[in-house]
Order: structure tokens, then sequence, then C-alpha cells
């Protein structure tokens, strides 16, 4: 049995968002698409375009 030594076990990953993040992002999301306040499409992607 192959087990992960102790530096590997507690590397942490910067692309790995955290469940608890991810969850509050989507409450937030959504509470703001039930209030209306959201961006059209079409702005999103030229922010995305212009980093």
């Amino acid at each position: 049995m192959l087990v992960p030594e102790q530096a590997e076990a507690e590397e942490v990953d910067p692309d790995d968002t955290p469940v608890e993040e991810i969850k509050a992002s989507l409450r937030r999301a959504l509470q703001q698409a039930k209030t209306g306040q959201h961006l059209p499409l079409s702005q999103m992607l030229e922010r995305i375009d212009a980093e």
C-alpha cells in the first residue's frame, strides 16, 4: 500500500476553492438573480476579454 509523504498530503492546490466558499458564492449569485441584480452576458464577456 502506498501512503503519501506528509508534505504531499498537506499541499494545497491554489486552484482548489473550498466548498464553503463556492456555496457562499452560489447563494449570493442566486440572491442577486432573484432581485434582478445581474450583468448582461455581453458585459461579462467584455470583462473577460479585457483581462
